[in-house]
């Protein structure tokens, strides 16, 4: 008698355990697909709003140009700081926009051009006239823009992601409103950080 009392409860515990466990499936399985079909419509969402919006104004550009991780890449010894070091290696590798580790004059022009640096000749950088920027000549010519000094708004003598981001977006703000329209963004965004 007291062995089928046993065999009973456990027949009524592992019945209810699985009640509960196939409950829990098939609830699982509803908001999976849920889920799923969310992030599906979400993306598309993202997708289609992505030109909507007509201005960016420095506190959005930070907050999504920040989210590119490009300041980490820069960041050479991982400290959450740029030094002139970190920062001369970082726009050069930025301006060599076909990675040869050389910066030949189109892409030189085009930098110029984008970041604000229109007054600058070819010949002064390209110091042995090779139609190339090695590292060192970009430096030297790079160091006269004084970009550095400009953009370490707190004067430590380095720069901090925001200092680096509000620099990104007062060089890309051509037309010096504290706003770039989405024609500054995309276009400058796309060839410098994109993918």
């Amino acid at each position: 008698m007291k062995t089928r009392e046993i065999n009973l409860f456990k027949l009524l515990r592992n019945g209810a355990c699985f009640a509960l466990l196939a409950g829990l499936v098939a609830c699982g399985g509803e908001n999976y697909e849920t889920a799923e079909e969310n992030e599906v419509v979400a993306t598309n969402e993202v997708e289609e709003d992505a030109g909507v919006m007509d201005n960016w104004d420095t506190d959005r550009f930070n907050t999504t140009f920040a989210s590119n991780n490009r300041y980490g890449d820069w960041d050479e010894n991982d400290d959450e700081l740029l030094d002139e070091n970190e920062f001369n290696s970082g726009f050069y590798d930025t301006w060599d926009q076909n990675d040869d580790e050389l910066i030949d004059e189109n892409e030189w022009s085009t930098a110029t051009r984008d970041y604000g640096m229109a007054d600058q000749n070819w010949s002064e950088w390209d110091a042995n006239s090779d139609n190339n920027l090695d590292e060192n000549e970009f430096r030297t010519g790079f160091a006269n823009s004084n970009y550095y000094n400009d953009w370490d708004a707190d004067r430590d003598k380095m720069i901090n992601e925001r200092e680096y981001s509000d620099g990104v977006f007062s060089a890309w703000d051509q037309n010096d409103d504290n706003m770039l329209d989405n024609n500054e963004y995309d276009e400058r965004y796309n060839r410098y950080y994109g993918s």
